[in-house]
């Protein structure tokens, strides 16, 4: 009971001096009582001691036995308190000559001043009061409430704190009102209630408990250190003379003298009291020296922030920014209420509108700049990070402490902390929030940014708002795009300020810190993006996932970019992509331990970083310990397809490519395509520009999603045709070798085919482009092709030599088996358009324009129609298109159209068929009904460009080749070898076949050859070439037939020439040549004569089952059969047999003889041989005489020869 009641009196002393200065409103009772100031029975006290707020003066006002030191003090002030309204005749003005401290006699009160027994009793005198002072009248009734006049400090308080500034207030008033104050801080009651109501808070800063009493020194020095009070009466005490003490720099505990030099330096104000004009706006000096706070001493710097710090709570103890801000806070914080700094959030808040004044902005722009310099000068985030602060040490001793407190520091701490997945408190994650805003809105908070951009500001964004849109100025200048010809506008200075501004904003985080992108992008994120929960860079992933959205507004494009250009140079900047990898980044990359360490000095490796771990992602081992963690790969591939859009995302080709860029890129070039535009240019592009985009374009191969123009066609498709790819963990490079499968596939889409092409186009120009072909064949290249550099169109062709000449040779495959199988797909593609074959395009230009100009590229056509006009061709161009159709002959997989016009018949009849030899294996069911027409179409075509040269029959060309020595080496060696033979060689075959003097395998292929051609003329060159004008003539509905037919001809053409011949109407010795072979070679055998065979199948089952074929034996059987009457064969089958007689006669009659044999065996066979050999004798005889008879005529000599 004995501390109550002590506690209780020091209470209801400390009540009856506030109210004497008028601290407290004495008329509202019901506030005292809330602040437990002694209750009713203190109030009534006070009312009694102190009427209206006024102190009577006259004699000591309050007795309080305590030693005769202290109560003769406490008279001596009474005494001077006369003094504090000046004016009054009954007053003794203080003399300003003497110093301020001098005014009082300075008594120093112990801390543990022996307490007895006091009591409160009024007394008598004459009561002054400021509402009444000659100086302040018409200034208290003009701006004051009346019910406020009867309390000077309620007078005072709107005096200062009212809506009207300080300039409708006289000079001769504000004397009043500053002397008043100044003596209220110098009043020794002041201080002894503040030992008396703060004595516990005392007790823990020394500090305050040794200075002096009354020299106005204990309480600024119990605000300065108010952290650490703990005791709510001596809060609510404090707050209240905060409003005195930061009214007058002079007021501020050590402030004058630690600030006294800069003060007289930046012309700020008057050190001496006599020489202020109008002291109550003394506050304008401490504005003038925050204006100035770069270029202040450390001593007077920390008094500022620390005044600074001290002012947070309430925004009425900044002067200036109350004063300006008064009209703005009622416009846009009435609902406020004033404490714990929400004031100045909410005027932090509505900087930047439209209808805040600009005296208001510029003191609001002020106070945050000190913030950046001190976090404590924010109060709500020093009191919201307090615990989380401490915690994870962001303020470290080993810093100094200037650092430790700068807004920056205690950001990128707290974000390193958040990053790692370590919990933060909601309210402190909310104010870092509104920090981060506010460094992004306005680009002055940021002293780097205003030093080292200030050249670029002025020239190129000072017509700007400072509403983000400054600093987003500044960001397209860093960005070295077509529009400033890929010149770099932004000094090197001002981008490291740009990037540690972003950094400490992170606004890669959270889109909504960010002013101008939020305004930019908001209504696409409410529409696009509304199911996605803001922070930890979601809204930001969602954003950059849609960017080619149509729908997405041009502005927010360029916002986004403009900040991405700075994320894509640091991965520590996605907090995504940090969060998930920085512990495989630190393992497998050497990162730094902490997403901001301050005690580092190492050199930043961010940008190194994500290639780091891309290449790890590619490369991936199971049996590699060290892999990058799923979720880090998957992010890892988020990035990097997000990062492909823009050749500005992907620094590692942008930072070298920059001249290469001005020079190909500036004038056609789409937004977004750059890198098309640099693979186009590929070999004139700068060395390291080549090899940079040259691994981006492998990277592409590898991942599909990095090609941006791909991308933007093919997603549809890749669902269509490579879902199950897409579903399952692939192999690098699936996907790609799966659209180009389905690049001619009728539902493709037609841009994203030209992609495709395009892609492979670019391939061409790097094997290593293509990453399957590259790792299955890098070992062979490097043995067998080294010299052909890295074209892969070069590579391509010499591996593809090096597998010719071992199947012609039979050799072993000096190829891998790995390397084989990716070189017939890039064989297969090659062969697709000629513009995947630079040899042949560049050999055939010519030759294309002039004669196939009409036809559309894809699927094989303008190489179908070469073949065609092959006789018409260029030589060069002869010669590469033989070199293609010889290596399609010697692998049927790398034939384009045969396999893809063919899928389904080679899937129906030759599915255990080795790929490479399908065509045999078609060409033998092409004549079956349900054999698919193009297909057909294609293999009869193929088999009359087969037959025009035998080395592209790779069975003849094998089982002929010892014949072809025998009978056609002179054929052989008078024809171009890089040329078609135009069916030469197989001609000269057909001679000894007719003969049966080929070798068994030989007549087997030649037999083949004429039984096919007696089908289709088309695919018997030398017959076509020889009776062209008469089967236009004679034969022309045939020949349209057999065209009609699409390849499945029944021999009409040459039928009609056999019986045109048999009618006398062929007359050119070269074609009737030509027709009496047929004949002859149809008597070969009866197989090489596919309608007579068709019609006598029958009869050969029946009466020729046990002949053998070959060498014209059952040719001969069915003849034998036609002259035994005793055999009956079938009416149709004898006919045409019969037919095929008379024409074999015929020939026989007409045919010339091709050797001496056959001259004598017409001779001999004729009915008129003896006319003949009478002729043949007469004529030799006649030789004989002439020839003994003019013989020595011929060869006379002389007679002089003659004798010697």
């Amino acid at each position: 009971m004995a501390t109550y009641r002590r506690v209780f009196r020091a209470e209801n002393m400390l009540l009856v001096l506030l109210c004497s200065v008028g601290l407290f409103s004495i008329g509202n009772s019901d506030e005292l009582r809330d602040n437990n100031f002694g209750g009713d029975r203190g109030v009534q006290r006070a009312q009694n001691s102190y009427k209206d707020g006024r102190l009577v003066v006259g004699q000591p006002q309050v007795q309080i036995q305590r030693g005769p030191q202290l109560v003769n003090y406490r008279k001596q002030v009474d005494d001077n308190a006369v003094n504090v309204l000046p004016g009054d005749q009954s007053e003794r003005h203080i003399n300003p000559e003497v110093p301020f401290n001098q005014n009082r006699v300075p008594v120093h009160i112990p801390p543990q001043v022996p307490r007895s027994r006091g009591r409160i009793r009024p007394g008598a005198g004459t009561a002054l009061k400021l509402a009444d002072h000659p100086a302040c009248r018409d200034e208290v009734h003009q701006h004051c409430s009346p019910s406020l006049l009867a309390n000077n400090f309620a007078v005072l308080d709107c005096l200062q704190n009212d809506r009207k500034g300080g300039d409708e207030i006289t000079p001769e008033c504000q004397h009043v009102i500053w002397a008043y104050k100044r003596n209220l801080t110098l009043d020794i009651r002041l201080d002894t209630a503040a030992f008396d109501v703060c004595k516990d808070s005392m007790e823990k800063i020394p500090e305050c408990q040794k200075l002096p009493a009354g020299n106005g020194q204990i309480i600024p020095c119990l605000i300065e250190n108010k952290q650490n009070v703990t005791n709510i009466n001596c809060k609510s005490f404090l707050n209240k003379m905060s409003s005195i003490v930061f009214s007058d720099y002079r007021f501020i505990y050590k402030f004058a003298d630690k600030c006294s030099k800069p003060i007289e330096k930046y012309q700020c104000g008057r050190v001496e009291e006599s020489d202020d004009k109008i002291p109550m706006k003394q506050g304008s000096t401490i504005q003038c020296l925050e204006e100035h706070i770069d270029e202040l001493d450390d001593s007077c710097k920390h008094e500022i922030l620390r005044m600074a710090e001290l002012q947070s709570d309430d925004f009425h103890n900044d002067r200036p920014l109350f004063f300006a801000c008064r009209e703005d806070r009622e416009r846009f914080c009435a609902a406020t209420r004033a404490g714990n700094g929400e004031v100045f959030k909410c005027l932090f808040r509505n900087k930047f509108h439209k209808d805040m004044s600009r005296e208001c902005r510029e003191k609001v722009t002020t106070r945050q700049k000190l913030i950046n310099l001190d976090y404590r000068v924010s109060h709500s985030l020093a009191e919201a990070c307090r615990h989380d602060i401490r915690s994870y040490y962001c303020r470290s001793d080993q810093l100094p402490m200037e650092k430790t407190s700068m807004l920056s520091h205690i950001l990128l701490c707290l974000e390193d902390v958040h990053r790692r997945g370590q919990r933060l408190r909601p309210e402190c994650m909310a104010e870092m929030g509104d920090m981060r805003h506010s460094l992004m809105e306005d680009y002055q908070l940021s002293p780097e940014v205003v030093r080292n951009c200030h050249m670029e500001i002025n020239e190129h964004c000072d017509s700007l708002e400072r509403n983000g849109k400054t600093l987003h100025c500044l960001m397209d200048l860093a960005r070295p795009n077509d529009r400033k010809q890929y010149k770099r506008v932004l000094g090197d200075t001002c981008l490291r300020a740009l990037k540690d501004l972003i950094k400490e904003a992170d606004v890669a985080e959270d889109f909504r810190v960010d002013p101008a992108l939020k305004e930019a992008c908001q209504s696409f994120v409410d529409v696009s993006c509304r199911d996605i929960k803001p922070g930890d860079a979601h809204i930001m992933g969602c954003l950059m996932d849609k960017l080619d959205s149509e729908k997405m507004p041009d502005e927010c494009k360029e916002r986004l970019l403009e900040i991405q250009y700075f994320v894509a140079r640091d991965f520590k900047l996605d907090a995504r992509l940090y969060k998930k990898c920085y512990k495989d980044a630190k393992q497998l990359c050497h990162a730094s331990n902490d997403w901001y360490d301050p005690n580092t000095a190492t050199t930043d490796t961010g940008p190194l970083v994500l290639p780091c771990l891309y290449s790890r992602v590619k490369h991936h081992d199971p049996d590699d310990e060290e892999q990058v963690s799923k979720d880090c790969a998957l992010e890892v591939k988020r990035v990097m397809k997000q990062r492909a859009v823009s050749v500005e995302l992907e620094p590692r080709v942008e930072d070298k490519c920059l001249p290469d860029l001005a020079r190909f890129c500036t004038e056609k070039t789409e937004k977004g395509h750059e890198i098309e535009c640099l693979q186009e240019h590929l070999e004139e592009l700068d060395t390291d520009c080549q090899e940079a985009v040259g691994n981006f374009t492998e990277e592409e191969d590898e991942d599909v999603t990095l090609d941006k123009i791909l991308m933007e066609e093919c997603t549809r498709m890749i669902i269509r045709f490579c879902q199950e790819l897409v579903d399952s963990e692939k192999e690098a490079g699936e996907v790609m070798e799966c659209l180009i499968k389905a690049k001619r596939h009728p539902e493709m889409n037609e841009k994203c085919a030209a992609g495709i092409e395009h892609h492979q186009i670019t391939s061409l120009k790097d094997y290593r482009f293509s990453h399957k072909f590259k790792e299955a064949c890098k070992k062979d290249v490097m043995t067998y092709c080294k010299s052909k550099g890295k074209s892969k169109a070069a590579v391509v062709s010499c591996l593809s030599e090096h597998v010719r000449n071992d199947t012609l040779t039979d050799d072993d495959q000096r190829i891998s088996r790995q390397c084989k199988k990716q070189l017939k797909f890039e064989l297969l593609q090659r062969a697709e358009t000629i513009a995947l074959d630079p040899k042949l395009k560049r050999a055939c230009e010519e030759d294309v324009t002039r004669l196939c100009s009409n036809v559309s590229p894809g699927s094989s056509q303008v190489k179908y129609c070469l073949r065609k006009y092959h006789k018409e061709l260029s030589r060069p161009c002869q010669k590469m298109l033989f070199k293609r159709e010889e290596l399609q002959s010697l692998d049927n997989s790398v034939d384009y159209r045969l396999m893809t016009v063919c899928k389904r018949m080679i899937k129906h009849y030759c599915h255990d068929a080795e790929p490479e030899h399908v065509f045999p294996c078609l060409k033998k069911f092409k004549h079956d009904e349900d054999f698919d027409p193009d297909c057909r179409k294609v293999i009869s075509k193929r088999q009359i460009m087969q037959n025009t040269d035998y080395r592209l029959n790779v069975r003849l060309r094998k089982s002929c080749s010892q014949d072809i020595e025998k009978f056609c080496i002179k054929v052989v060696h008078q024809e171009k070898q890089d040329e078609f033979f135009e069916g030469k060689v197989i001609d000269c075959l057909k001679i000894p076949f007719r003969k049966t003097r080929l070798s068994r395998g030989c007549e087997e292929q030649i037999g083949l050859v004429v039984k096919s051609a007696a089908l289709d003329y088309r695919q018997d060159p030398v017959l076509a070439g020889a009776c062209k004008q008469e089967i236009v003539e004679l034969c022309k509905n045939e020949a349209q037939a057999i065209s009609d037919a699409d390849g499945n001809g029944k021999g009409e053409v040459e039928e009609c020439l056999k019986l045109k011949m048999q009618q006398g109407m062929i007359k050119r010795h070269a074609c009737l040549v030509q027709v009496i072979r047929l004949l002859v070679e149809g008597k070969a055998d009866v197989h090489v004569d596919p309608l007579l065979h068709e019609t006598c199948s029958l009869d050969l089952n029946h009466y020729c089952a046990d002949v053998a074929r070959g060498m014209g034996r059952q040719m001969s059987c069915l003849l034998s059969a036609l002259e035994d009457r005793s055999i009956r064969l079938s009416k149709k089958c004898r006919k045409m047999l019969s037919e095929r007689v008379e024409l074999w006669e015929y020939a026989a009659k007409v045919a010339p003889p091709e050797t001496a044999k056959e001259l004598w065996d017409q001779i001999v066979g004729s009915p008129s041989r003896m006319y003949f050999l009478g002729i043949i004798v007469a004529v030799i005889l006649t030789m004989f005489t002439v020839g003994m008879c003019c013989g020595r005529v011929t060869k006379r000599v002389s007679a002089s020869a003659k004798n010697k």
